[in-house]
């Protein structure tokens, strides 16, 4: 059977007994420490290509980027798309199976149209009014259900990372309330706050209020006042310098980071690196390929072997678009970039994009360079090269 195939097998299988609206509904949550366990319900158009989401798997095992990028989309083009939650104290009123079982039940109920057909990640039903079946590792196996997966778990990081403001010692950005070494570290020495599930023993243990000295206090509050990377890079050097007791030291010099990373962050949304750039110049070539008439199924497609930058189709043709862009004609025009080595690794990733895929019939394949030269204050020049190389000769 291939991907193609199973993606949409269970849909399919529902469709075959007469239901129309199929949910997919996935939860996140059950492991962190904090925060609440939050459920995605999401119904797919019936027209939508599978390919568009050939990616789509376990939100957990996809880069942040992936997850991002595929929110977009399925959020824009899904028939219909619901988000609940239950929170920390009802998760400490039942427990977190519970808890998860509501927070799907929620974002069921708030689907508008209401499905008539449930598809659910896991073991348990969740007591809906509709009919439904639970699918042990359906995140992987269905592809309705990887998407509310993926809803999900950019719905809840993004809870947790505007959390992280209101309660900034403990590092909800970073780890999203997971029990890291850093979470734990913190807990241990400022306590628990209200976003912590009490019921769970590495919570539990430091539910006593916790006395902090006030020189480490001090040494917090100097990194959170601390703005710039220099600024901070010069109270890493005087931490080097203290001898502290092991959790506050692991602490300090880890918060330092996480702050000076963040400092470095902000610098670069004020002033936008080459790599910002360059993906401001790839959506205008996805722009452009679209006014051809092409469909995007996804963007910057990696893997071992190498990676894509568009792989776009038109009716029976995938193309896979290398992108490349320059400032200056210094060094060439960009296509002059694709050489023999690139354009190798690009078929190579290709060939595994329609390896796992299930693709290797029926589709006419083909490469495209689209070259983008982009002086500062000057107008920019954009050439297309529509087959501009084959797999004969490339591979040799």
């Amino acid at each position: 059977m291939t991907m193609e195939e199973s993606s949409l097998f269970f849909e399919q299988q529902a469709k075959e007994n007469g239901y129309l609206r199929i949910a997919g509904v996935d939860e996140v949550g059950r492991g962190p420490l904090a925060g609440p366990v939050v459920a995605a319900a999401v119904v797919l158009p019936d027209d939508i290509a599978p390919q568009i989401l050939g990616g789509v798997r376990d939100s957990k095992q996809l880069t942040e980027m992936a997850r991002e990028r595929y929110y977009e989309i399925i959020t824009h083009s899904s028939a219909g798309c619901a988000v609940a939650q239950a929170s920390e104290r009802e998760i400490e009123e039942t427990d977190i199976r519970q808890a998860s079982l509501l927070a799907m039940r929620r974002a069921v109920d708030d689907l508008n149209p209401a499905p008539d057909y449930a598809l659910i990640d896991g073991r348990d039903l969740p007591g809906l009014d509709i009919p439904g079946e639970a699918i042990i590792k359906g995140d992987s196996r269905s592809l309705t259900i990887g998407a509310a997966s993926i809803v999900a778990k950019v719905t809840r990081d993004r809870m947790m990372v505007a959390l992280d403001k209101q309660y900034p010692h403990y590092g909800f950005e970073r780890h999203k309330g997971y029990p890291t070494k850093y979470h734990r570290i913190a807990l241990s020495l400022f306590g628990i706050c209200d976003l912590h599930r009490r019921t769970y023993a590495p919570v539990a243990k430091c539910l006593e209020k916790v006395e902090t000295s006030a020189g480490f206090m001090a040494l917090v509050e100097k990194i959170m006042q601390t703005p710039t990377v220099d600024g901070l890079n010069q109270l890493k050097d005087q931490f080097d310098k203290l001898i502290l007791p092991p959790d506050e030291d692991y602490y300090l010099k880890t918060r330092l980071k996480y702050a000076v990373d963040s400092a470095k962050k902000e610098l670069r949304r004020k002033k936008p690196s080459t790599v910002d750039r360059g993906a401001d110049l790839e959506t205008l070539a996805i722009d452009y390929m679209i006014r051809k008439g092409y469909a995007l199924w996804e963007r910057n497609f990696h893997c071992r072997q190498g990676e894509v930058d568009l792989i776009m189709n038109k009716d029976s043709l995938i193309v896979f678009v290398e992108v490349k862009s320059r400032s200056t004609k210094e060094f060439g025009m960009p296509y002059e970039a694709v050489n023999a080595k690139k354009r190798k690794k690009i078929i190579l990733a290709a060939d595994k994009y329609l390896l796992d895929r299930g693709m290797y019939q029926g589709w006419d394949i083909r490469y495209d360079v689209i070259s983008i030269l982009a002086p500062k204050n000057q107008p920019m020049q954009i050439e297309y090269f529509e087959d501009a190389f084959r797999v004969e000769g490339e591979l040799g």
